[in-house]
């Protein structure tokens, strides 16, 4: 299922993205 790696790919990097910049601007959180 090709979808599931898109799906599951994009969410991934979503997801590393937003932790990586919740340790960058901390203070938003």
């Amino acid at each position: 299922m090709l979808l599931d790696y898109i799906l599951g790919g994009a969410a991934t990097l979503f997801l590393l993205a937003y932790l990586t910049y919740a340790l960058i601007r901390p203070e938003r959180f």
